[in-house]
């Protein structure tokens, strides 16, 4: 998988965007999917609808439930087609059996009730691994976007509902007004109708249709879905990034590492800048000394872990930064290696234990080796090891020499079978024949053993029973092929245990390294709320100074504008619906603080703190529109969008902050020496005389030490903001700039320049928007820094305010469906209610039925015939009527005893007024009635009955 090639923009995306990035997907090559959906799935339909054509309802049930392998061809395709090579139809033949036989049983019965199928299906199909790592890796991802995986088939299955629904109303508009099932007597009594089975398939191909059409993309979304799953949690993103330039400055690094490798000049260069230095004048006393009692509490302790590490020995100082991380990276490097050759040696130390535990019971002395288990005759051969020369192919060639060519052959044979016995624990037993142990051979799994084997068998059987020698040749052959070692298995594997102990004894001097184990702390941060609310000290702080402030985890209702100040971020993209209900707010006299990154509850402790939420996650190319209102543009100068451009930018910001500290202790020694006197000045360049041997002779631990400690943050550029007449000097991750396309206007302020500004106070309505990069300043490890958290007071004010933190501006599917669609939601419930009262009884209330005073049977049945019927009592109904008629008919002929029904028809023909095809079909209980046959038969029941008076 290369990144390079993906035809898609990487960049984070809301979880419905990366769904319609999936379908778009499939809508770009939706006839080559359909395409392949015909080859590959239609004829397994047509199979079943073949075995199973008496079963129309078995069918559908056994269809649906085959949904899992469905979507493997699609996704195969999309895989492929994401990244720029689109499979023909004869490579997506090749690999339809791997892709169908992939964990078959655990998708159609562990995992086929799974919600969310479509989202873990990449993993299970194109990551390529196995048992519980494929668990581990979905409940991984599942983080992210697990909850709209489930989401996304809850919505799929209503599509697919309304697929088949819209079909059938097509159908039912556009075909013939008979032969079609009858919809709406379905729907209003399914238990009381009967379709015909062309009618049932009917319904059935329907519902193909349907799953054809919506089943791919529904693929294509949970495919789009894990993409973006990903691209968050590993950063494709970045890494392509990275690649690029990589790829960009391969030659570059190769010149540089061949120049620092050849010009040992360069080891005493510079030591790179540690970044920007603490302002003296920081924090107010009161400010300061409140943060502290905050930073104090137990929930802010700084967790860390402590870890031994190799340092080697070197008294050779490394100023080249350069030289310095090859050498760091050569180090790491030979540890890996050192490791991987420790943990080798260590599974071939277990494997050989494990396998001879009885080595390390000590035999009696002059005692032989142990005999291996198995059969000492086979076939009438004595195989044991007692009875077989040390050189088995020697004394055979020696035997067929001297003309003894079945002696020679039984040597080879025998050997085989004992060398297989001992070394391979094949098997066998007594009584096996020569196939079977053939077939024992063939089962080790070993080709050339084999193979050997049987050529073997086959040129000892024709000598042993046809009494047809062997050639000369075939014997040579079978010598030269011999793949069995002289050498007993105790013995080897001693061997090999020797040659491990004594490679693990010699590796320190091999590898001619040197130093000792220090301990390296490594900082995990805070735990608990600190870990999960990266403001939770600037909430206190502002509680401290009888502000409240709360963290909301999505966008509910805004505070009261006048006294409301939210903070909130612009890395996961602005509506133009959030952003004007925000301006409006802001209008109305509300503070909104707008970080362009930085308010996710990632670890600050990371690797770069964690690089991917520095950046503008990928909305540059995306219209923001509190941006555009305010004339406000954002540029990304990252390093990794240009790393050349910023090495250079850096190295001279370097220089000139080391030339300033040059010239300034330059002033500070020419002061010095003035009012110092000489012997002064002759004592303390004699202690550093002393102190320069003593160092000479230590080794340099600190450059030791400096490969170790923690490495350095993302860039920082400081910025001095002035609001009311007050200086605040606040680091920013030199990441993006800002830029204003008009003057500043009173009460306005800028840090930096208007076209290269770290953050703008402008003023909107009557309210402010205050722009800053990156919430980096205001977070608990930060807050404690330079003036950040007397300029978030600054910012809020002295009045009282209520500050929000807000997490993210997006709402769940549920949340936005109830805000913007619950007057219609209800309505539907009622009217689903109401219709389910009135219509159906078992909703409704228990009404009284209504009898006339005769109770005529007629009467009564037709009241409570739609009872009945819901209680499936159809037949027992018409049989009870039936038979009243026949029996009143027996009482008066009673000759029809012993006849059938058609004497009984032809009676009540020439007495009642009804024609014999409708007392026929009265008569007829094995067909199942409609609900408007089911009163209309009995009442000609009840009239014949009545004609038999």
């Amino acid at each position: 998988m290369k990144l390079e090639n993906l035809t898609i923009a990487l960049r984070p995306r809301l979880p419905w965007e990366a769904v319609d990035l999936g379908c778009t997907l499939v809508r770009r090559d939706y006839g080559r999917l359909l395409t392949l959906w015909a080859i590959t799935i239609v004829p397994i339909w047509a199979i079943l609808a073949a075995f199973l054509w008496e079963y129309p309802l078995w069918y559908a049930l056994v269809v649906w439930w085959l949904k899992p392998l469905y979507d493997r061809v699609p996704l195969f395709f999309l895989s492929r087609a994401a990244f720029g090579s689109k499979p023909t139809v004869k490579e997506t033949l090749r690999e339809w059996p791997r892709l169908w036989s992939r964990f078959l049983f655990s998708a159609l019965l562990l995992r086929r009730l799974s919600m969310i199928r479509s989202f873990a299906l990449p993993v299970w199909m194109l990551e390529g691994q196995r048992g519980k790592a494929v668990s581990k890796r979905v409940t991984a991802l599942a983080t992210d976007g697990g909850s709209s995986g489930a989401s996304l088939t809850w919505v799929f299955v209503k599509l697919e509902i309304a697929a088949t629904f819209g079909i059938m109303a097509l159908v039912s508009s556009i075909g013939p007004s008979s032969g079609l099932p009858d919809w709406g007597e379905l729907f209003q009594n399914p238990e009381g109708y009967s379709a015909p089975l062309a009618q049932q398939w009917a319904g059935n191909i329907i519902y193909l249709l349907a799953m054809t059409l919506i089943e791919p993309f529904y693929v294509g979304a949970g495919f789009g879905l894990y993409l973006n799953s990903r691209t968050k949690i590993e950063g494709w993103d970045v890494e392509l990034i990275f690649r690029r330039l990589a790829a960009r400055l391969r030659p570059v690094v190769a010149a540089l590492l061949a120049v620092g490798l050849f010009i040992p000049g360069l080891t005493h260069s510079q030591e790179p800048s540690k970044g920007p230095q603490p302002n003296a004048e920081e924090q107010a006393p009161g400010v300061k000394e409140a943060l502290k009692e905050i930073l104090d509490q137990p929930e802010f302790k700084e967790h860390s872990r402590t870890q031994k590490v190799w340092v080697p020995d070197g008294k050779a100082k490394a100023d080249s930064s350069l030289l310095e991380g090859f050498g760091y990276f050569l180090a790491w490097l030979f540890y890996l290696i050192a490791g991987a050759i420790v943990g080798f040696a260590l599974y071939l130390l277990g494997r050989w234990i494990i396998n001879n535990q009885s080595f390390f019971r000590r035999p009696k002395a002059g005692a032989r080796s142990p005999t291996p288990e198995g059969p000492r005759i086979v076939m009438g051969l004595d195989i044991a090891r007692e009875s077989l020369p040390e050189d088995i192919v020697s004394a055979a060639r020696s035997a067929w020499a001297a003309c003894h060519f079945r002696e020679a052959l039984s040597l080879l044979y025998r050997g085989s079978l004992s060398r297989l016995v001992e070394q391979r624990n094949l098997p066998i037993r007594d009584s096996d024949t020569e196939d079977d142990c053939v077939i024992q051979v063939s089962r080790l799994g070993d080709a050339g053993i084999s193979d050997f084997f049987r050529q073997l068998t086959r040129i000892w059987v024709r000598a042993a029973y046809a009494g047809q020698e062997a050639q000369e040749h075939e014997f040579t052959q079978l010598c030269q092929a011999w793949p069995f070692s002289h050498t007993p298995v105790g013995g080897q594997r001693q061997r090999v245990f020797a040659s491990t102990a004594l490679m693990l004894f010699l590796l320190p001097s091999l590898t001619a390294c040197s130093g000792k184990w220090e301990d390296l702390t490594i900082p995990l941060g805070y735990k608990g709320e600190a870990r999960l609310n990266p403001f939770l000290a600037a909430q206190q702080l502002l509680a401290k100074y009888g502000h409240d402030s709360e963290r909301l985890l999505h966008f509910k209702n805004l505070p009261y504008a006048e006294e409301g100040v939210l903070i909130l971020s612009g890395e996961s993209g602005m509506p133009e619906a959030r952003a004007d209900q925000l301006l409006q707010w802001t209008e109305d006299g509300g503070h909104l603080i707008y970080a362009l990154a930085g308010c996710a509850p990632y670890n600050d402790w990371s690797l770069f703190s964690s690089l991917s939420t520095y950046g503008y996650a990928g909305n540059e190319d995306r219209a923001d529109p509190i941006l555009d209102k305010l004339g406000v543009s954002v540029e990304n100068n990252s390093p990794f969008k240009d790393l050349g451009d910023a090495l250079k930018l850096k190295k001279k910001k370097d220089e000139g902050e080391k030339e300033k500290e040059k010239e300034k202790e330059k002033e500070k020694e020419k002061e010095k020496e003035k009012e110092k006197e000489k012997e002064k000045e002759k004592e303390k360049e004699k202690e550093k005389a002393k102190e320069a041997e003593d160092d000479e002779t230590v080794l340099d631990t600190d450059s030791i030490k400096a490969k170790i400690e923690e490495p350095e943050d993302v860039p920082l550029s400081r910025s001095v903001i002035d609001i009311r007449g007050e200086d605040y000097n606040v680091d920013f991750p030199d990441m993006l700039e800002l830029s204003l396309d008009r003057e500043l206007r009173r009460g306005e302020y800028v840090a930096g320049a208007l076209d290269d500004a770290s953050a703008l106070s402008l003023r909107y309505g009557r309210g402010r928007i205050t722009f800053i990069t990156h919430a980096r300043p205001l977070r608990n490890r930060y807050l404690d820094e330079n003036d950040h958290a007397a300029w978030l007071l600054a910012m809020v004010g002295d009045e009282y305010r209520h500050v929000a933190f807000l997490v993210t501006i997006q709402q769940s599917f549920w949340e936005l469906l109830w805000n913007r669609a619950w007057m219609p939601l209800v309505g539907l419930a009622l009217l689903t209610l109401i219709w389910l009262w009135k219509n159906m009884p078992r909703f409704g209330p228990l009404r009284r039925v209504e009898l006339h005073e005769t109770k005529h049977f007629v009467d009564h049945i037709s009241a409570l015939g739609q009872f009945f019927l819901r209680l499936n009592r159809t037949e027992i109904l018409l049989n009870a009527a039936a038979d009243a008629v026949r029996t009143r008919a027996i009482r008066l002929f009673p000759q029809l005893v012993y006849q059938n029904d058609e004497a009984l028809i032809r009676i009540l023909k020439d007495r009642s007024e009804l024609s014999e095809e409708r007392i026929r079909t009265a008569f007829d209980t094995t067909r199942k009635a409609a609900s408007h046959e089911m009163v209309r038969r009995l009442q000609d029941l009840q009239d014949l009955r009545a004609a038999l008076k």
